[in-house]
């Protein structure tokens, strides 16, 4: 395998694991964690969907506030070590741009996370505008943060993996890899999977920010560590990818 190869699986392994990582906070520990609390029923968890019984506006937004909790840990965690910058970037970004799309998501749809708990608290249209407001506030401190980081970082070795280029692919990845876990969703293969770009989507300010010109970094085939990635992704499609009915 050349070096171009060897980068290319690299990219590929740690956007999908990153992927996987903020997708699990998000369904898994938010919004079934939360339900597990007020001791309701799962009935559904995907990699997209999750449906419980009662309804409960907590549940509903446990999934994008575990993404907001986990995103400041791992940014503290990016800004105190040297391993492993490329990965800790993006599971900090998607689990950060995951929470504030949400809420944009939710402004739009007005079938999202925040849809109800909102309308608890400020009648239409003014919840509508409230959202937009809020989603588009924490985007920009999110953006403001991580524009920081990159800024004062700038200048260090230790992040020249942080490339404009390394992390458009690595993000692709992640992206087809969304797609592709939701499409194993039997009963509605294809919005399932639609769904997955979605979410996704979400993080797509990545891209707003100032990364690196191309560098010439060479990058350490790890053929374990691509190996799990892997056995995780199909664990993680044959299980939330497919659905897990209650």
């Amino acid at each position: 395998m050349n070096d171009q190869s060897k980068k290319m699986f690299y990219l590929a392994t740690t956007g999908i694991l990153a992927y996987v990582i903020a997708d699990i906070i998000h369904e898994v520990i938010g919004h079934g964690g939360t339900c597990l609390i007020f001791r309701n029923k799962i009935e559904l968890l995907t990699s997209v969907y999750f449906k419980s019984r009662p309804g409960n506006i907590l549940v509903d937004i446990g999934g994008p506030t575990a993404n907001l909790i986990f995103g400041i840990l791992t940014f503290y965690i990016l800004t105190r070590t040297s391993f492993a910058k490329l990965f800790f970037f993006q599971v900090t970004a998607y689990n950060l741009f995951w929470f504030s799309g949400t809420i944009l998501h939710s402004a739009i749809s007005k079938t999202g996370d925040w849809t109800y708990a909102i309308k608890e608290i400020i009648s239409e249209p003014y919840s509508r505008i409230s959202l937009i407001t809020t989603g588009i506030l924490f985007y920009t401190i999110i953006l403001r943060a991580l524009s920081f980081y990159l800024r004062i970082n700038n200048s260090e070795q230790q992040i020249a993996a942080l490339t404009t280029k390394n992390i458009f692919y690595s993000f692709l990845f992640a992206f087809v890899a969304a797609f592709v876990a939701g499409l194993f969703f039997q009963s509605d293969r294809l919005n399932s999977g639609l769904e997955g770009l979605l979410e996704m989507a979400g993080s797509l300010p990545i891209f707003l920010l100032k990364f690196r010109n191309d560098s010439n970094e060479k990058f350490r085939l790890n053929y374990y560590f691509g190996l799990i990635v892997l056995i995780v992704y199909l664990a993680f499609c044959l299980t939330l990818g497919k659905g897990i009915i209650y």
